[in-house]
């Protein structure tokens, strides 16, 4: 919450007199009642075959993440997470986009959506990262959409008719003692997100040093138990293609697709609970723009950032049409040449620096052990071939 107050005089001492004003308090009720699970709701669910469940970003408790697992025995039912969902299965899809690609990519691509297209939606949680399965579903409508939870219940795919107000685990509670559905909608894209993973470690074998070479690299390095904030917009997005260590907790500034304040939302978070390891993955854009941030007196030891610098916005060079337009590079990518190692002295951090496969490597080797200082890793990509290497995985997944 961001709280602007207005002053005419700088406020010098303390006033031993009451206010003039007194503040009102307003309290802001959910108009939306809270939602009884009806049989009627119980029969839709059973008789729908293809039922797809949509996970945004979510801090679902164990009692949840249970009942959840549990639908993993339904062949009816279709998970997708996310990155920033926290709620990672064998039986979950957890990289949207590596299913839906290909299918853009395919001669049947008509056939194959249909294949997918789900007769119930329900999300659960908030935003959603994937652009690709809000285009999908927005053209390929399911018959209904609930959205599961107190917290606001948004009509992402044009096709909302239920939100269940309700604790997620009464949900899944009511909808676990049904019987099971004879319908196979699951196993083939399960199937689908195997050839993916296979696929996804020949690529990685094969490609030169890069963000997507950097990214599945710090991923799969990550410690265990630890906090990761994710920086918009490229770092959100390339960690949905990546592994990731099931017991880290992931946040991410979702909602706009601004760059502003990652930076101190991490050291924020960090603060909240400072015996915990936390980790920044950010750009280099989003870096050198919240470099304010830094200037804390409460920033631990055990915080860590590292700055994925391509000396610019490589986002836009992957959107379609935007390296073809007038003045690029100066009003889209913002190009730039700076390093984040005289930042990192002003600051207090002790500064790593890599730009290729095996200065990486050494450089994760004692990234996270226990240090004097918060440490910042900057890794050094090459700005006109990143884009290239990450489209052209999806050309590699058909």
């Amino acid at each position: 919450m961001h709280l602007n107050f207005p002053f005419e005089e700088s406020l010098y001492g303390i006033s031993e007199q009451s206010p003039c004003v007194l503040p009102k308090t307003e309290i802001f009720e959910d108009n939306v009642k809270p939602f009884e699970i009806s049989s009627e709701i119980k029969a839709s669910w059973k008789n729908y075959k293809k039922k797809m469940i949509i996970i945004g970003g979510w801090q679902p408790t164990a009692v949840e993440k249970q009942l959840l697992f549990d639908f993993t025995d339904d062949d009816s039912v279709l998970v997708f997470s996310e990155t920033t969902s926290n709620c990672f299965h064998d039986n979950f899809i957890n990289s949207i986009d590596s299913i839906i690609a290909p299918i853009e990519k395919s001669v049947d691509i008509d056939q194959q959506f249909k294949r997918l297209q789900p007769e119930l939606i329900l999300t659960i949680g908030g935003q959603i990262v994937s652009k690709k399965i809000k285009t999908f579903l927005r053209r390929y409508k399911a018959a209904e959409h609930w959205h599961l939870g107190k917290n606001k219940a948004l009509n992402t795919f044009y096709c909302l008719t239920e939100h269940l107000n309700c604790e997620p685990s009464d949900f899944f509670q009511a909808m676990l003692g049904q019987e099971l559905q004879q319908y196979d909608y699951r196993g083939h894209w399960l199937n689908k997100k195997k050839t993916f993973l296979t696929k996804r470690e020949d690529y990685i074998d094969e490609i030169a040093f890069s963000d997507f070479w950097a990214f599945y690299t710090i991923q799969k390095n990550l410690p265990t138990d630890l906090d990761v904030h994710l920086a918009n917009s490229s770092s959100v997005r390339y960690s949905q293609l990546m592994p990731l260590v099931k017991s880290c907790v992931v946040y991410a500034n979702r909602g706009t697709s601004g760059i502003e304040g990652s930076t101190s939302t991490a050291i924020g978070g960090h603060q909240v609970n400072p015996e915990k390891g936390t980790v920044l993955i950010t750009g280099d854009l989003s870096f050198f723009y919240d470099i304010n941030a830094l200037w804390s007196n409460y920033i631990k030891p055990n915080f860590r950032i590292i700055v994925m610098n391509n000396q610019g916005g490589g986002i836009f060079r992957i959107l379609p049409g935007t390296k073809s337009l007038p003045h690029f590079e100066t009003f889209f990518e913002t190009q730039h040449n700076r390093n984040a190692k005289l930042v990192s002295e002003e600051f207090g951090f002790d500064y790593i620096s890599a730009d290729s496969k095996e200065s990486l490597v050494e450089a994760l080797k004692n990234f996270y052990s226990p240090s004097t200082k918060p440490k910042l890793l900057e890794v050094n990509t090459p700005r006109e071939l990143n884009d290239e290497l990450l489209l052209n995985f999806f050309d590699y997944l058909i």
